[in-house]
């Protein structure tokens, strides 16, 4: 038998493993809230108008509630130009249709938005969504002569507790983004540019990959012995450029629709000098902040642990500089006061630094699994009943 035939016997179990923890976790938080799919996406009454929302939402009273409740709406009419429909209220019509990706595969699974099935279709699209990733990030660590089961690690990163949690696009994207870097890996160049386009359009903050291609191409002829390596060649510079055209298309399009209905909102400019912001947040802390402190500490160590990835030569170029990336930008943040808010932003380098962490000694592998399961289970606590009886940490 071959390997390309005992491959699927390696990444199964793993699939099964991630299914058994996540459909786990799921079960515990339906529990939680009598079977009720719809208490996932957290519509509040700030936002949402419990008179008029659909009999099958439930509006949690006194919060504003969080961004699944924009997705719903999408869900149900992904090119809408209401600003209030189904009792929901835009806050920003246009940056949340801009991320059409989760939405729109729900609409299209939901046989066309129908409000009885997308509460359940939105749950299911995640799960499904981070099964996917499973089996792919189980195929790189296989690929990279690992045991297959090291793929549980990016998965089990406590961001997409709160993904499947809270019915968020980190799921989707995450699944699309492990697509894109095991198909570049296997030089299948048009794939890679699906799923990274793809992944773009589910949350923009994907095109730091594809920004890395193109920076590894430019860069390459300057700093050849750093860059080209024959054996881990960098995708063409159009599978980096196609997932900008593309995304960037789409964003003028949305913005001009929405341009006559409501007034633009002011640009999302949060970046901030890098560590500032955390510096900050560590010396204000009191004893309201030990909950995050908690899931604060961790998380800085897994992603301690993960950013010397970005200096290892045997790494593929695009990868070490799209970690490098992600690593700038989330160091930029003012998000360390809210645990859903880092754990979020830390899934793409996560999973960047993970694969490129595959040829570190087991010791520090072991390690990092140990802080990412711990991530996951403080998570796992913190989102079972929220927003009801529990607050999340920050």
């Amino acid at each position: 038998m071959t390997a390309a035939e005992l491959a699927p016997r390696r990444t199964w179990p793993v699939v099964a493993a991630a299914a058994a923890i996540y459909v786990l976790f799921v079960g515990l938080r339906l529990a939680a809230f009598d079977g009720d799919p719809s208490s996932f996406m957290i519509a509040g009454d700030g936002v949402a108008d419990p008179a008029e929302t659909p009999s099958e939402v439930t509006v949690f009273r006194g919060v504003r509630g969080y961004d699944g409740q924009a997705y719903y709406r999408l869900s149900r009419d992904p090119l809408t130009l209401e600003p209030e429909q189904f009792g929901i209220t835009f806050t920003r019509p246009a940056y949340w249709q801009t991320r059409i990706g989760y939405p729109g595969v729900v609409w299209l699974a939901s046989a066309g938005g129908q409000a009885a099935l997308v509460p359940w279709t939105m749950l299911l699209v995640n799960v499904v969504a981070l099964l996917a990733m499973t089996m792919a990030t189980a195929t790189i660590a296989r690929r990279a002569g690992r045991s297959s089961w090291w793929g549980l690690v990016p998965v089990a990163w406590g961001g997409y507790v709160i993904g499947i949690g809270q019915d968020l696009t980190e799921p989707l994207a995450g699944a699309l983004l492990a697509g894109a870097v095991l198909a570049a890996r296997q030089r299948r160049w048009r794939w890679a540019a699906v799923a990274m386009t793809a992944a773009a359009l589910t949350r923009e903050t994907s095109l730091i990959l594809a920004f890395a291609v193109l920076a590894s191409r430019v860069a390459m002829p300057i700093f050849p012995r750093l860059l080209r390596q024959e054996e881990r060649p960098v995708p063409p510079w159009w599978v980096g450029l196609a997932p900008f055209v593309l995304y960037g298309g789409w964003r003028i399009f949305v913005r001009r629709r929405w341009a006559d209905v409501v007034a633009s909102p002011p640009d999302d400019g949060i970046l901030g000098p890098p560590l500032v912001s955390l510096f900050e947040y560590l010396g204000s802390v009191d004893s309201q902040d030990i909950g995050n402190l908690a899931l604060l500490v961790p998380t800085v160590l897994t992603i301690g642990l993960l950013a010397p990835a970005v200096l290892r030569r045997d790494g593929h170029a695009h990868e070490r500089l799209a970690l490098l990336g992600y690593l700038v930008v989330l160091a930029c943040l003012p998000v360390w006061d809210r645990g859903q808010a880092y754990l979020r932003w830390c899934c793409e380098p996560v999973l960047l630094g993970w694969v490129l962490s595959l040829g570190r000694p087991v010791r520090v592998r072991g390690v990092l699994a140990g802080t990412v399961a711990l991530v996951w289970l403080l998570s796992v606590i913190a989102t079972v009943h929220y927003p009801g009886i529990a607050r999340w940490p920050g």
